[in-house]
């Protein structure tokens, strides 16, 4: 069972949610959930059996997740018991404290990796918080004062993002930089630090989202080449080249999936996850 919860006011334009992840590992997807790259940083605290991701055991209890290129594999055991907080693309760096291009790479990094966040002693005080609401209120109480002490992002990279996802990663970074009051160096700088990502690679993998989602919202009924062309793509190739190098999956293969996952039937976007 995944259970979203909204943060506080102050922090919204900056955190997705919180979320938890609590049961046994589901029967008909063999306990293997994908975790889909949106742009987005997080942090993550267990408090269950050990994770396997990409078919290698994961060490430790906490963990930053780092910006993703690829769809990762989370196999999940008998006594799932996760919690999670996630930002939203571009706005991690207030509380990460360090250039998201020297954390990219879609690995799971262990709590001590950056010492002055505290991480291990964070995940010790929510261990012993019995309840969730405690456990929330911990996490409020954490990110706002690395929100007090952080760096945020200049106006123009939320700007630049929402234009991104707005049109799916189908407009032309040209395009983008023609409205903003600086060039494309500046925004590639603004990215790196902000996302991990180019904006170039940042819209790839919004165009691989909008079509994994129209994928599963058309079922049965999908049609590939239609997808192709409705998610930005005049070319198949191109498509099904973007679409594996970021799920694993061809399009084709990934339709079997939800398929098989979704019984045919047309699907709501139900955040990164599947």
């Amino acid at each position: 069972m995944l259970t979203q919860f909204l943060p506080s006011a102050p922090l919204r334009p900056y955190v997705q949610c919180y979320w938890r992840a609590t049961g046994l590992a589901g029967e008909d997807a063999g306990g293997v959930e994908l975790l889909h790259p949106d742009g987005a940083t997080g942090l993550l605290f267990n408090f269950g059996a050990a994770l396997e991701r990409n078919g290698e055991r994961v060490q430790g209890g906490c963990w930053i997740d780092s910006p993703k290129r690829r769809t990762a594999r989370l196999k999940v055991g008998q006594e799932l018991d996760l919690l999670g907080v996630r930002f939203l693309p571009g706005m991690g760096f207030p509380f990460v404290g360090e250039a998201l291009s020297v954390l990219a790479g879609g690995e799971m990094l262990p709590g001590d990796a950056l010492r002055r966040l505290e991480l291990e002693t964070l995940h010790e005080r929510l261990r012993q918080m019995p309840d969730l609401a405690g456990r929330l209120a911990i996490l409020e109480e954490y990110l706002q004062d690395r929100l007090r002490h952080g760096e945020r992002a200049p106006p123009t990279l939320p700007a630049a993002l929402e234009w991104l996802q707005r049109c799916h990663g189908q407009g032309s970074i040209t395009a983008l930089v023609d409205e903003l009051p600086f060039g494309q160096r500046r925004l590639e700088r603004l990215f790196q630090r902000h996302m991990g990502l180019s904006p170039k690679h940042y819209a790839r993998l919004l165009r691989v989202a909008h079509s994994r989602e129209l994928i599963k919202q058309g079922g049965a009924a999908s049609s590939l080449t239609d997808t192709a062309f409705a998610a930005g793509y005049f070319d198949q190739a191109h498509f099904i080249h973007d679409f594996k190098a970021v799920t694993g999956f061809t399009p084709g293969g990934y339709l079997d999936y939800a398929r098989r996952r979704y019984g045919g039937e047309a699907q709501p976007t139900v955040g990164r996850h599947r």
